[in-house]
Order: C-alpha cells, then structure tokens, then sequence
C-alpha cells in the first residue's frame, strides 16, 4: 500500500515490531513516530512527537490515511501517568485525526479493558467493558472515542482487544491470551484494508483451544490466525498466577488483584 500509515509508539514492543512487519509485508510509506528514538533504521521515516501536545500530534498527522496507534503506557502506572498519556494523548490524536481527515485508526486496545470478567464467562466483540486497572480503564475510554468518532465523525476504527503478544508463549495464562507477532499484523492489515469495516471490536488472539474469546467477528472481517498456543509445552510455561488465588478467577489476572479493595462476591 502506498497511502502514508503512521505507527504511534513506533520505538516501543509492539508498535516498533508493527512498524518494521507492516512494511515487510508491502506497505511501503510508514512514518512512524514516538517521544524517543530508538530502534529506527535510516531507511525508515520517523518522526519525534508527543501526543500530549496537540501542535505535535497535528504535525505527525497530517496527510495521513491511517493511524496504528501503539503508543501510549502498555501496563499499570499512576492515575496521573495513564491519565496523562494514554487518555489526553488518545484523545488528542482522534481530535489531530479529525481536523487532518484521517480515514481509518487502528486502537490498540487491551484484555484489561474487559479483565473483570468471570473466567468461566466466554466473551465476544458486545460483552459489557470490565477494566481492571487504571490502563483498563484507558483502553476502555479509547474503545468509547473511537466509536464516538466513527459515528460522528466517520473515521473508520477498529480496536484490537489484544491478549498476550509476544515472540511465544511464557505462562500458563497465554495459553488463553496469546496471540502471535504475525497474527497481530495480520489483524492490523486487516483494519487498514477492509472496505466496509464501520467500527469494530476484535480480539488479539491467536487460535488458543483454551482462549476466553468469541472471536468469530474477527473471523467474519477475514482473519485467519496462523498461530497457536496450543503447540507450545505445557511444562515449560510459567505459573505466575498460581500464587494468585483471586488473579485465577478473573480474565485481567494480577491486574485485577492489585490494589483490591473490593468484595470478590459481587463480581460476577
């Protein structure tokens, strides 16, 4: 594809392996973007911003067709720091996106959105938010925005509830959440490309027998998972949660039992 993608976080796990896999695979003007430069060849187009600021976010927008938008505080922190960058910055790359007539954002979202959940409750694309953790919270916020600006405003939006991503497999609990570095690209590409996606939930997960989601959306949207967890060695997985007993029962894990203040007995 020829059309300008710009990568947020693109220094960062996942949007920087996002940035480097997309154009493998023949997207060819990525410009990608983060507060640190790190990881970036000299062939690759990047450009220093922070989403905190809306002159920036404006600036990293412009003449973009679509946003993979990655860069934000991928675990738990303060309210103030997850209020600060992934909710103000959320907020203003939508707004930048707006004003520039950017067609199309794709959210990376996040298990924690909904990680309150039963683990015995199977989950799709309309299951109720449940976040966790003030990071689930953000992502939950971020899924609301990007509906709001699809609707209102017509940016085309999908939100990947993504679950584990990483190399493989390392605990127990990704035998339900894993999903690969090339399963994820493949969802990415998929919200970029697709003609008549409006605004869509989707799970970023690969084909886990043990998996947690309905993800039969996804499906419908072309996916096609070419990963598993099921594959990898039960043994050799780590068992992190075990300690854990309120982290087994819900889908967010130490997430939810970080700071709990709550009654176990009424989330149900």
């Amino acid at each position: 594809m020829k059309k300008k993608i710009l990568v947020t976080g693109a220094s960062g796990h996942l949007g920087g392996m996002l940035f480097k896999s997309l154009a493998r695979i023949g997207y060819s003007n990525l410009l990608g973007t983060d507060l640190k430069k790190k990881n970036i060849q000299k062939k690759e187009k990047f450009i220093l911003g922070n989403l905190k600021n809306i002159k920036d976010t404006l600036k990293m927008t412009k003449g973009v067709y679509a946003i993979v938008h990655f860069g934000a505080i991928p675990i738990e922190d303060t309210q103030q720091n997850i209020l600060q960058n992934n909710i103000i910055g959320t907020y203003n790359l939508f707004e930048a996106a707006r004003v520039n007539k950017v067609k199309r954002i794709i959210f990376a979202s996040s298990n924690h959105a909904i990680g309150f959940h039963r683990r015995t409750t199977r989950l799709n694309e309309l299951s109720t938010q449940r976040p966790d953790s003030h990071y689930g919270l953000s992502k939950a916020f971020g899924e609301d925005l990007s509906r709001f600006y699809a609707d209102k405003f017509n940016i085309k939006s999908m939100c990947i509830r993504i679950g584990s991503c990483l190399k493989v497999p390392e605990d127990r609990r990704h035998l339900s959440t894993w999903i690969s570095y090339d399963d994820l690209t493949q969802l990415v590409d998929i919200g970029i490309k697709h003609k008549s996606m409006h605004h869509e939930i989707v799970y970023g997960a690969s084909k886990n027998k043990k998996s947690w989601w309905n993800n039969s959306r996804a499906y419908k949207l072309g996916y096609k998972p070419k990963d598993s967890a099921d594959r990898f060695n039960l043994k050799s997985l780590s068992k992190n949660e075990y300690k854990d007993k309120m982290a087994l029962l819900f889908q967010g894990g130490v997430f939810t039992s970080a700071n709990f203040k709550g009654n176990i007995k009424y989330i149900k």
